[in-house]
């Protein structure tokens, strides 16, 4: 006889569902949920978008055709995203595929740069065989050599080679990185040896987000460079074609492009959208193998992609065919959706419901399901409505502007906190929501990110503040976040403006203060900034600049994910600055402002080290030497 469990007790539920309503979350989808735990997937719902996906890669697979570009077309909130999480979900459950995500150009007048970045980030997640995907890549270029050289038949594993590099001394790795990457490119043409060598050194779980750094296009320090045997940047679109071009020969690759319909617009007028167009144009002109997947609201498609751009630019966005539409939810989706959902939260919190859908009513949810809702009204409706039976009140609303910013918010926690421009971008547009008031005795009068003559950016100075302080000042602010000198010595520059190009009274240097620096950049540029120029080193720290991240991204959104206004944010922030560090209340807007301490920062100092000539350390080694040093790393470690 089968036993059957019986609810448990109906108070007990109703107090759990009162402390913690299980549609609390927000009903927004965000790059965490692509990475990392997803929302509830209802993969019958619109099987048909990741479906054809799946099949672009059994064709691909089987030799039918390289490459493809696919476009899904839906309004906002029909699950673009959740379509994306789910394959990469499945990716990373049934391998084959590597995955990569853009969702952010943190650059927009850098497509490319911006491109290279992503790629890197996406690749420095965990793939299908339990390590990162840069690994498994760097797994496979290491067993290709291997078994051309040492004849072995069978592969080592990712995560044996990942084991094996953890355990090795630098000396050891050093040599196993130049006789694979040097008798890798004997084996296969490669315009780059650096990037293989790049690509090996992520083997090593120490030196990989050095490595993944180099190949994303940032600069390392010297001291590391020589390290790792690179230059100190490789920053092109060469290099990232030869990364995709290395992944073709081992597995597909499937590039997503998400959160087109943002209102991002470049330096010469172009939507955010028209440039990932013409990027991706440029991607499937050199891709090997793989898919290219776009999602974006039907407007953005027929109203600024097909109008605006060439037809030779728009059709590669639609290899596959026409673009694949996504459905809105019916009575038996909905159902399903809350079936999923009630049934995860009475489990984690131990308890039996009385039905399947408690509190919810079956009629109640068929009724919701002919109105053509889309998953995020759904979602948005069962949180107003999850309250136990004998409750009459239905629960209010969240603040739509505090729902999106606590979206935003969780995503900004996962941000690269390294990039310059998404940092300075950050700041810029919470400086130019102060215009006109008054902070740290400084009024602020203008805000302007064309700093150069002919009003123009530049690549380091992110932007000016214009105002009165006793007088007329003007405040350079330079996120320098590189780990490399060039590029530092070069925002120094900007900030100490010798030749007054940029007509600056003072400038703030937004550094973290876990970098270090030279003994040659701290003498030479940054005590005379702080000393002779009276410029301020203001500490960049992840708590203060993450609200401000979060508030720009909701901005950015406000029509296309969140069907907000300006005033809608404004007001939020005005309302809600002081509780979470927005305007006025952000601490680090206000040391930018702030009277200079005229203190030159306690920093760590950085390794001394010469710039070497790479040349001179690749010496060929005899055909005995290679295979004995080769053989290492097939051998199991005791």
């Amino acid at each position: 006889m089968i036993a059957i469990s019986q609810s448990s007790d109906l108070a007990t539920i109703n107090a759990a569902i009162a402390r913690h309503n299980p549609f609390s979350q927000p009903p927004f989808v965000n790059a965490n949920n692509v990475w990392g735990k997803g929302f509830p997937d209802l993969e019958s719902l619109n099987a048909h978008a990741s479906d054809a996906v799946f099949e672009a890669i059994r064709q691909i697979r089987e030799g039918q055709y390289p490459t493809v570009s696919i476009l899904i077309t839906a309004q906002n909130g029909t699950g673009k995203t959740h379509i994306i999480g789910r394959i990469r979900h499945r990716l990373q459950e049934q391998g084959g595929a590597l995955f990569v995500f853009v969702n952010k150009l943190n650059d927009i007048n850098d497509s490319n740069g911006s491109f290279q970045q992503a790629l890197s980030r996406s690749l420095s997640n965990i793939g299908s065989e339990g390590v990162k995907q840069w690994q498994e890549l760097a797994a496979s270029i290491a067993n290709f050599t291997l078994q051309s050289r040492n004849k072995i038949s069978q592969g080592v594993a990712a995560k044996q080679l990942v084991e094996k590099f953890g355990n090795s001394s630098e000396e050891r790795l050093q040599k196993w990185v130049k006789e694979l990457s040097k008798q890798f490119c004997k084996q296969r043409s490669v315009n780059d040896p650096d990037l293989v060598k790049a690509i090996l050194w992520t083997l090593s779980d120490e030196q990989e987000p050095y490595a993944s750094n180099w190949l994303a296009g940032k600069e390392l320090a010297q001291y590391k460079a020589n390290e790792l045997l690179l230059p100190t940047q490789k920053k092109s679109f060469d290099a990232v074609v030869e990364i995709l071009d290395l992944i073709g020969d081992y597995k597909e690759v499937v590039i997503c492009f998400d959160e087109l319909d943002v209102l991002d617009i470049n330096d010469a007028g172009l939507h955010k959208s028209l440039v990932v167009a013409n990027l991706t144009k440029d991607l499937l002109q050199n891709l090997k193998r793989g898919i290219i997947l776009s999602v974006m609201m039907p407007g953005t498609w027929n109203e600024r992609i097909k109008q605006l751009l060439p037809g030779g630019v728009s059709s590669k966005m639609t290899t596959y065919g026409q673009p694949l539409d996504l459905k809105y939810m019916d009575g038996d989706s909905i159902i399903e959706l809350v079936t999923h959902s009630v049934a995860e939260y009475f489990r984690i919190n131990e308890l039996i419901p009385p039905n399947p859908l408690y509190p919810f009513d079956e009629a109640d949810l068929r009724v919701l399901g002919k109105e053509k809702l889309t998953i995020r009204e759904v979602l948005q409706w069962c949180k107003d409505n999850c309250v136990p039976k004998e409750q009459v009140n239905v629960s209010k609303s969240a603040n739509p502007v505090e729902e999106a910013f606590a979206s935003e918010l969780e995503e900004a926690v996962q941000a690269d906190l390294d990039d310059n421009h998404l940092l300075g971008n950050a700041l810029y547009f919470s400086f130019k929501g102060l215009q006109g008031k008054t902070l740290e005795g400084v009024k602020i009068k203008e805000v302007t990110n064309l700093v150069k003559k002919g009003k123009r950016r530049d690549p380091y100075l992110n932007f000016k503040i214009i105002g009165e302080e006793n007088g007329r000042v003007c405040i350079g602010v330079a996120v320098l976040q590189q780990d490399g000198g060039n590029g530092l010595a070069a925002g120094f520059k900007r900030l100490l403006d010798h030749k007054d190009e940029f007509k600056l009274t003072r400038g703030s240097l937004v550094r973290s203060k876990r970098k270090s620096i030279s003994s040659h950049l701290r003498k030479n540029y940054l005590k005379p900034f702080i000393n002779q120029n009276g410029g301020e080193f203001v500490e960049l720290k992840p708590d203060e600049i993450r609200p401000l991240l979060a508030i720009r991204s909701v901005f950015l959104k406000r029509e296309s994910e969140y069907g907000l206004t300006e005033a809608q944010i404004s007001e939020f922030i005005a309302q809600q600055g002081e509780a979470r560090l927005l305007g006025i209340h952000n601490p680090l807007l206000r040391e930018i402002l702030s009277d200079p301490s005229h203190q030159v920062p306690d920093l760590a100092e950085e390794p001394e080290a010469e710039a070497i000539a790479l040349e001179e350390i690749e010496t060929d080694s005899e055909d005995e030497s290679t295979d004995a040093t080769l053989a290492e790393l097939i051998t199991v470690d005791e």
